[in-house]
């Protein structure tokens, strides 16, 4: 059967793709670019925000007259199956903890749905690649459906997650991101933990590096020294994607998020004097309800002071089935213009600390190629633009230029 895959979201979405598709040519099916070419579309869905929601179901209206047979995967088929099949009746639904049979409901066998571990299953292989390590989170935020598409924590043998890996490295990945809701909670279901799994990929044989996923502040805390350790190695990028959401103790409380900014800022502190070149990504949710005017300015200092180089701000999206579906929204105006406010001083603060790096030389795995540039990642996992590379090869360089969001460089031979 001639299947186009497209997916959306997070890594782990495209982690859960990567396997998807590895099943899929095992077993004689080929894959295609596009619908047109296509007996069957596997569409891999993503439902974090509404608005990310409608563009799901317009592309599912979209795929169902195009294509023979229609699969949605991903969090709306776990969280959401009544939504598609009011667009798609006949789609054929997937779960997120259900991926291994993929084959058999697209070609319309009957299944009996089984759990089972992502490890040990055949994969697409590619340059970068999404390894899930978990499924499911630890923590209940009071405004999360991820939660209810992907349950709670369920994390992999660490002996067959490193199996895994060497096989992709050995098949050419060079760019290996270990993904999950919350990466710092690996293993707390379990005998293993995080650094314990990442010193292990580490010591897998080849040049290539580790990209570590996002991490809940309170399960980072836990493991905190020994993130720090394991963190040394030259293999893995000196990159935190830590959320904060906000700084105000009211709205965590509200978010049941579970720590402090204090707590938060510990974490930060100790990364930043133990790595000279380091790189924070944090969140935020601004308007969330019940979010004054003084609370939104408590995240403004937090911004400021954090000095994060990647800010991904969210404003607050009532999702079906949480708690805060139920709170009372704040007026539409209000959250554009303090995402606005927020945006502009989180672009001025990306700028300052990329200017910083310009004169500086260093290492970059080249990834892509972009608007006729090529594109690597520093060791810090910063983004590097070069005329001259060739994907995937390590190269040494300069940086000339920055903007909020990469750096200009040239080769040092």
């Amino acid at each position: 059967m001639k299947v186009y895959l497209e997916v959306y979201g997070c890594a782990a979405n495209q982690g859960d793709a990567s396997i998807m598709k590895g099943m899929l040519l095992q077993q004689g099916h080929e894959l295609v670019g596009s619908e047109e070419k296509a007996e069957a579309a596997i569409i891999v869905t993503c439902t974090v925000i509404d608005t990310t929601q409608q563009r799901m179901l317009h592309r599912i209206k979209s795929l169902k007259g195009k294509v023979g047979r229609l699969m949605v995967a991903g969090c709306m088929a776990s969280a959401q199956g009544e939504l598609i099949k009011k667009v798609a009746p006949d789609a054929i639904l997937l779960s997120p903890r259900h991926i291994h049979h993929v084959c058999e409901a697209l070609e319309g066998r009957h299944i009996s749905p089984t759990e089972m571990p992502k490890v040990g299953l055949p994969r697409k292989y590619d340059l970068r690649m999404n390894i899930p390590i978990s499924d499911g989170c630890m923590y209940n935020c009071s405004y999360c459906i991820t939660k209810r598409a992907r349950g709670k924590l369920v994390s992999y043998p660490m002996e067959k997650l490193v199996e895994d890996i060497k096989k992709a490295v050995e098949n050419g990945s060079k760019e290996i991101r270990l993904t999950a809701q919350d990466t710092a909670s690996y293993g707390f279901d379990g005998n293993a933990n995080l650094p314990q799994l990442i010193k292990e990929v580490a010591s897998i044989e080849g040049d290539f590096r580790i990209r570590v996923g996002m991490m809940h502040p309170l399960s980072a805390m836990r493991i905190l020294d020994e993130l720090l350790e394991v963190y040394e190695s030259r293999k893995v990028y000196k990159f935190l994607h830590l959320p904060l959401q906000s700084a105000s103790p009211r709205i965590l409380k509200a978010m049941r998020r579970g720590y402090s900014m204090e707590d938060f800022m510990e974490i930060v502190a100790a990364f930043r004097k133990k790595f000279r070149d380091f790189t924070l990504a944090t969140d935020f949710i601004v308007a969330f309800p019940g979010e004054s005017q003084e609370d939104f300015e408590m995240s403004l200092e937090a911004l400021k002071k954090i000095k994060p180089d990647v800010t991904n701000i969210t404003r607050f999206s009532p999702r079906p089935g949480t708690d805060a579906w139920k709170m009372k929204r704040m007026d539409t105006r209000v959250a554009k213009e303090r995402s606005r406010v927020m945006t502009e001083i989180a672009e001025k603060i990306a700028l300052e600390r990329n200017r910083g790096r310009v004169g500086k030389e260093y290492e970059i795995l080249v990834l892509e190629r972009y608007r006729g540039k090529y594109v690597g990642k520093s060791e810090a996992y910063t983004s590097v633009f070069i005329d001259d590379a060739s994907i995937g090869e390590f190269v040494r360089v300069r940086a000339k230029e920055a903007t909020p969001t990469h750096l200009a460089g040239e080769r040092v031979t």
